[in-house]
């Protein structure tokens, strides 16, 4: 049986996956048992999310460095978010202070 951290992680993971949906992305997906460094893939018009979970905010400098590499290859269209119980973020640069408010929406094409 999984740990509370887990499930409450977990939970945590499915809630954001639910916003993302309702604020239009039309495929929002979760990696498979969460343990890569990106929790959710979210698609939408003109952008893809890349989606760290952190309810309180924390993300390693390992976690942060992997989403905003990765969205450097399409950096256009591709966004390394994290998520928090606060909000979303945008991360900016692989430093702990480099990232801005978002809505998640406001980074498709209209």
């Amino acid at each position: 049986m999984p740990n509370r951290n887990y499930q409450a992680g977990r939970r945590f993971e499915w809630n954001r996956r639910d916003d993302l949906l309702s604020r239009g992305f039309s495929c929002v997906a979760r990696t498979a048992g969460s343990k890569s460094k990106i929790d959710l893939f979210a698609i939408g018009p003109g952008a893809v999310l890349f989606v760290q979970c952190k309810d309180n905010g924390k993300i390693t400098p390992l976690e942060r460095e992997v989403l905003f590499t990765l969205a450097q290859h399409n950096p256009a269209v591709t966004h390394p978010v994290l998520a928090t119980k606060e909000g979303y973020f945008l991360l900016t640069g692989v430093g702990p202070k480099d990232r801005v408010p978002v809505e998640p929406e406001d980074l498709m094409d209209e």
